[in-house]
């Protein structure tokens, strides 16, 4: 299911990937808040060996202002803000996924009622389809379907990504 925001992040994505790139970091998340009457924020995620930092947030912003105006993405007034992943780094892309397998996540799909979290374990994640482990058993779903979702990193698992290592060593459970 596409909305207008899903639309919107990639669309964002899409103009702004190929300069952070060009920078020597990774593009994790896009996110898109707010609209109608309110100022838009348009918040980057990057990511990068080494981490990221208020430098590298500010020499991304500065590269990537320009064209988002050039390029027109978004019709009306908006606030850019870039950051680093944090403890609770967004999941967009079936390789974040991948990369937090075993690790607890906050899911929300577009459509949901009530606008419920699915909470649980990142289980196994192939073809643009993901699993989370809930209380309640598996639950799958198309990646594309997926509003916001963030992982839940302890300070163990935030130290072992800092050192350059997977969150979640192989054959560990979480």
């Amino acid at each position: 299911m596409t909305t207008p925001n899903h639309e919107l992040r990639e669309r964002l994505r899409s103009v702004t990937e190929p300069v952070v790139e060009r920078l020597g970091y990774e593009l994790v998340a896009v996110e898109v808040y707010g609209g109608t009457s309110r100022k838009i924020l348009v918040r980057l995620t990057l990511d990068r060996s080494g981490g990221v930092g208020i430098a590298d947030c500010a020499r991304v912003s500065r590269a990537v202002s320009p064209v988002l105006d050039v390029e027109d993405v978004v019709a009306s007034a908006y606030e850019l803000e870039v950051s680093s992943p944090g403890t609770e780094p967004p999941l967009q892309r079936e390789k974040e996924w991948k990369r937090f397998f075993g690790c607890t996540v906050r899911a929300r799909l577009f459509g949901m009622e009530s606008r419920r979290w699915i909470r649980g374990r990142v289980g196994p994640c192939a073809d643009g389809t993901a699993v989370i482990e809930t209380s309640e058993g598996p639950r799958s779903f198309a990646i594309a379907d997926v509003d916001r979702a963030n992982v839940e990193l302890n300070a163990e698992q935030f130290a072992r990504m800092g050192q350059g290592l997977p969150p979640v060593s192989e054959g560990e459970t979480p």
